[in-house]
């Protein structure tokens, strides 16, 4: 397993990289503020919420990335996954 940490702000951020051909599960935590995902053009207003210090579990599927983004300010994410190749 690769955790990582990546701080995030109100422009879009890559937290998952591409794989080719395999599948992903992903764990999130963001802290400081809730943050939304979605592809590389997540907003507030069409991302996917995740409230902040709570861990939220997603698969990937090849060849996709995950991105996010939060409303307000700078924060940090988790990111676990088993997968070596982050953004």
């Amino acid at each position: 397993m690769i955790s990582t940490t990546t701080s995030i702000s109100t422009t879009a951020v890559k937290i998952v990289s591409k794989a080719v051909n395999e599948t992903r599960t992903v764990v999130i935590r963001p802290s400081g503020n809730d943050m939304y995902i979605g592809g590389a053009d997540v907003t507030t207003a069409n991302g996917l919420v995740i409230s902040k210090d709570t861990n939220f579990t997603i698969e990937i599927p090849p060849n996709e990335e995950l991105w996010c983004i939060t409303s307000t300010g700078t924060h940090t994410v988790t990111i676990l996954t088993s997968f070596a190749e982050l953004a």
